[in-house]
């Protein structure tokens, strides 16, 4: 979780992600990665199939423990307790993004890049994963 003196407006996510020195996105020029709005339902199923069905070589979690990690990645981006998670996790603006040319991204099955703004604009979270060899 990243903080901010002030609201970060979400037209800056880009710049914001790219300045805040991820290791992810290191030697990545900000022209060379992209940053997409991702409504809630998008960023359940992106969190989800990774959770339940694993990487390249891996069978994942399956069905209701697939959910329950899936669900901790949402408790954690948005920050909050189990019981207030669906009610606040709503009120975040996420973002998915990505880094073609990012060698921390191995690209062999499975990617995440995601990025929750609190709904004050002050704190972005940001998980990142990748599957390898």
């Amino acid at each position: 979780m990243f903080a901010f003196a002030e609201p970060l407006p979400v037209a800056s996510v880009p710049g914001a992600l790219h300045a805040l020195g991820l290791e992810c996105l290191a030697g990545v020029r900000p022209a060379a990665f992209s940053v997409s709005t991702c409504p809630p339902a998008e960023a359940w199923r992106i969190l989800f199939a990774a959770a339940s069905a694993g990487g390249a070589y891996s069978s994942g979690s399956r069905g209701a423990y697939g959910r329950l990690a899936a669900r901790k990645s949402v408790t954690a981006l948005a920050d909050v307790g189990r019981d207030t998670v669906e009610s606040r996790a709503a009120a975040y603006r996420r973002f998915t993004f990505d880094a073609p040319t990012s060698p921390w991204f191995d690209r062999i099955a499975r990617d995440v890049a995601l990025a929750a703004l609190t709904p004050d604009g002050r704190r972005l979270a940001v998980l990142a994963a990748t599957d390898t060899d």
